[in-house]
């Protein structure tokens, strides 16, 4: 029984230390941009706290939480794992050599192509060694055919090889791309520091939907799709980095899909067919203060889906024209 709570106050001991360098992990997300918020608390005068994803440059805060003051900063670069870096370098090389086979079944069906016209095209002549022109130049086009069917089979199953490798590549680069580490070293051994920063990417994917009712003004909503790393707090503010003063934020519910912004815009121009092809061509006052990024809009009308449209980057007090779908 001794030994058990021995054993147990030893766990307890070991596992405070990691306990106390834990903190708030939250990101703020902006329509320009994500903010990360971070707090640890030091360990005989240092502290070190692991980013999500690569920040922008100049962008990097540390704050003393108490009385203590800061001594050095050092921004440590990510690094990948061994075993990560290793299928990465394959599954690259492996996409290497299936463009180089594109590549290649390109110019194969270039060369089969022109010797099935080139074929097609002869004008049959009979001669000693060739009595029967024309089933040697049918012969000779459906040889060149057959192997352009063969160029294409392999063609299709290298596509497909290449979009599973790609997707698999994309996937684990992602992974792999984590945030640097921020090393501070403090005047007090258990002092704790709050690091913040804008990360270099997004992690979110803006889409709007523009929803028209009839009358002279429709309502355009800027939605976000993200995927948050694991353990962090959400906030969204419907407005730009830069923005001052800021309006209040709300909290996400740990959703990955989150109406950012909405504006109520009056229209200048509204022209929607609703048949069997609907189609639509409008313009709009964008009254809003900030730029909005690109991204794709679908279109609603009195609750009907229309189709969706692109919409380019767009600057305050300005003319937003949509024609679609597309």
């Amino acid at each position: 029984m001794r030994v058990l709570l021995f054993v147990y106050l030893l766990c307890c001991m070991l596992l405070l230390p990691a306990l106390a360098l834990a903190g708030p992990r939250e990101l703020t997300v902006y329509i320009d941009g994500t903010l990360v918020e971070l707090e640890a608390t030091a360990k005989k005068g240092n502290a070190e706290v692991q980013l999500p994803g690569a920040i922008r440059e100049d962008t990097l805060r540390v704050t003393p939480l108490d009385n203590s003051l800061i001594g050095r900063v050092e921004l440590v670069p990510a690094r990948v794992p061994d075993k990560l870096q290793k299928e990465l370098d394959s599954l690259q090389e492996q996409k290497s050599r299936l463009e180089d086979r594109m590549k290649a079944l390109d110019t194969r069906e270039t060369i089969f192509a022109a010797a099935a016209k080139s074929q097609s095209s002869k004008a049959p002549r009979k001669t000693k060694t060739n009595p029967d022109p024309l089933a040697s130049v049918r012969q000779g086009t459906e040889f060149a055919i057959a192997q352009l069917e063969a160029v294409f089979t392999a063609r299709r199953r290298t596509e497909q090889e290449l979009k599973r490798v790609t997707l698999r590549l994309a996937q684990l680069e992602r992974r792999s791309i984590g945030g640097p580490t921020v090393r501070v070293a403090l005047s007090s051994p258990n002092s704790r520091v709050r690091v913040t920063a804008v990360l270099r990417e997004n992690d979110w994917t803006p889409r709007y939907e523009l929803r028209l009712d009839g009358t002279d003004t429709a309502q355009l909503a800027l939605m976000t799709e993200f995927e948050p790393p694991t353990g962090f707090g959400i906030t969204v503010i419907p407005a730009a980095l830069t923005a001052s003063p800021l309006p209040q934020g709300q909290t996400a519910p740990g959703t990955t899909t989150l109406k950012l912004a909405a504006w109520q815009l009056p229209l200048e121009q509204e022209q929607v067919r609703t048949g069997p092809i609907p189609t639509f061509s409008l313009k709009l006052r964008y009254t809003g203060s900030q730029p909005l990024p690109t991204g794709q809009v679908a279109v609603y009308y009195r609750g009907d889906y229309l189709g969706t449209t692109p919409l380019a980057p767009l600057s305050a007090d300005n003319t937003l024209t949509l024609v679609g779908p597309r």
